[in-house]
């Protein structure tokens, strides 16, 4: 049982076991009742990486309505989310990304209501990633949420790949309309140089929509089309790396394996000069600011830190250069692709 000191007054929370889809509810009491439903979730920043926890109000998922029983306080019932990204240590503002907190009504929680919620939404989000278990609820969340991922994913990247197509094929027209407007615009030059003419001075001449401003803003318009193609096509990157990194089946964590910073300056080509492996701390907020301060050492000597889980110092290593390596791999495929 959890007891969580809130504004509103003291509340109990009691977790029940994990269902089939890695997510644990847990039942409140006191102060505030109802349920909150917390399961690990993909990163904000990149949907093959499960290194987040989301809780949410309610029996559901917050990729589902809200379902009862949501969390009252004092009789109102709320619904909402909140992740917690475990990379990020728990006291700085990135380790949370909080949604809006509403009633039923769809109006805003009350400053007290908000602060009790959101200190709900912590603890039990916090509580969960401390598991013992949590590799396992991970893996199972992963499986479990991977063929939603991928579906969203296919989408994006149909429509990324049509922008992107779009964007290149208006840069092409541009620099095409560009070429001609400025061949037209010498032509008729040479032609009032041999037999200046007032219509043929008119056409010279400057102004909205003409031979010279067109020359002018086309050549500019294909650049920010070619910008906008190139944007897109990091998107493009991204959305496919993250793809193939659901798709590739993930192993079931071993009991034995233990997370560990591994220290190491990253090269080209995937190679990986590790300076240094040590098991990190078990609790996700420890862990998480231990990080960071190694971090910030970490980025003085041109270095970087990364958490792997393990069975020894030796397999962490050897982990984060084979992780070093496809990486290396993906990235090649994604910028060579045509």
């Amino acid at each position: 049982m959890i007891t969580i000191a809130t504004p509103s007054g003291t509340v109990r929370a009691v977790s029940a076991e994990a269902d089939a889809t890695g997510a644990v509810r847990y039942h409140l009491t006191g102060a505030a009742t109802g349920t909150v439903h917390v399961t690990a979730t993909s990163s904000p920043a990149r949907w093959d990486q499960f290194d987040a926890v989301r809780a949410t109000l309610g029996s559901a998922s917050a990729r589902e309505w809200p379902a009862e029983p949501l969390v009252r306080i004092r009789g109102r019932a709320y619904w909402g989310t909140t992740v917690r990204v475990l990379a990020r240590s728990a006291d700085v503002p990135w380790g949370w990304l909080a949604g809006d907190l509403k009633d039923t009504a769809d109006r805003p929680a009350p400053l007290q209501a908000s602060q009790t919620l959101t200190a709900i939404l912590r603890a039990c989000a916090s509580h969960y990633a401390a598991r013992s278990d949590f590799p396992s609820l991970q893996h199972t969340a992963r499986r479990h949420d991977t063929p939603q991922l991928l579906t969203w994913l296919d989408a994006m990247i149909t429509h990324s790949e049509r922008a992107q197509a779009r964007w290149l094929q208006e840069a092409e027209t541009y620099r095409v309309q560009a070429t001609r407007t400025l061949a037209a615009w010498w032509t008729l030059a040479r032609w009032f140089t041999a037999y200046p003419h007032p219509v043929l001075a008119l056409l010279l001449a400057s102004g909205r929509e003409s031979l010279a401003h067109r020359a002018e803003y086309l050549p500019k318009w294909a650049e920010i089309s070619t910008r906008a193609a190139e944007d897109e096509g990091r998107r493009l990157a991204l959305f496919r790396s993250e793809r193939e990194g659901l798709a590739r089946p993930a192993a079931a964590p071993d009991s034995s394996d233990r997370p560990y910073f591994v220290v190491g300056q990253w090269k080209g080509g995937g190679d990986v000069d590790i300076w240094h492996v040590e098991e990190a701390p078990s609790d996700p907020g420890e862990r998480a600011d231990l990080c960071e301060q190694y971090t910030v050492d970490a980025d003085d000597a041109f270095s970087s830190v990364e958490i792997v889980y393990a069975a020894s110092p030796q397999a962490a290593a050897e982990q984060a250069r084979r992780e070093a390596r496809e990486t290396s791999e993906r990235i090649h495929r994604d910028l060579t692709r045509p």
